[in-house]
């Protein structure tokens, strides 16, 4: 099979629903602008992440990896009046892309951006007692597990907890893999496996983003 029809398919989709408005298409393009990593989420895989966030009916979500906002939006607009969302990123740089980003899209008032290492962030948000519906991890793979445990803290019965990038072009079947972020996914693939507290479904994925998949698990 002709693996350009994945991205063509992709706009398909992405045109016929009219998925990507002005302000998307200006996230994406400050992301490019800024010279940072163009590692967002696809439009369709944004649109699924609000899906995810109406079908559970999200009121209080975590993200883990901002990036330029690109997601972080699909999933702000997915809250109601009083909803709330959180999002953690390392890079000041991309944190202020970020914040430029959502207040374009008119989200200010529902979205928080914390600058800095999530794994000291994620500790203060469960000493506050903050509790998410969905949390999405999308940040350095090598940390999944460690990222997963504060979320069962942050999490109720019926939170879903979203990790991208699990598949990794289908590398996570490399025994031998020296690549730390296909090590991280295959450990990350593997937790969820034995653990009990989740229920989980990998989705592989194709696409414009190529081959990889999302780990989708909710809370029991």
């Amino acid at each position: 099979m002709d693996e350009n029809i994945f991205p063509k398919v992709d706009d398909y989709l992405i045109n016929l629903f009219s998925l990507e408005d002005n302000v998307l298409k200006r996230a994406r393009k400050s992301i490019k602008e800024n010279e940072m990593p163009e590692i967002s989420v696809s439009a369709n895989q944004g649109q699924f992440l609000f899906l995810l966030a109406k079908i559970c009916n999200a009121k209080r979500i975590i993200e883990i990896g901002a990036l330029g906002g690109y997601s972080t939006i699909w999933l702000a607009r997915a809250l109601d009046e009083k909803g709330k969302l959180t999002s953690i990123e390392l890079e000041p740089k991309h944190a202020e892309v970020a914040k430029e980003n959502i207040a374009r899209a008119g989200l200010s008032d529902k979205v928080e951006i914390l600058v800095g290492d999530a794994l000291k962030i994620l500790p203060k948000l469960v000493k506050d007692k903050i509790s998410a519906n969905l949390i999405f991890i999308d940040a350095e793979k090598t940390q999944y597990v460690s990222y997963f445990d504060y979320a069962l803290k942050l999490a109720k019965k019926g939170t879903v907890i979203i990790a991208d990038n699990v598949i990794r072009e289908g590398k996570i079947l490399e025994e031998n893999s020296s690549d730390e972020m296909v090590i991280g996914a295959k450990k990350y693939n593997e937790m969820l496996s034995k653990n009990d507290k989740v229920i989980t479904s990998i989705i592989q994925q194709v696409g414009k983003k190529a081959y990889d998949g999302m780990a989708i698990s909710i809370v029991k």
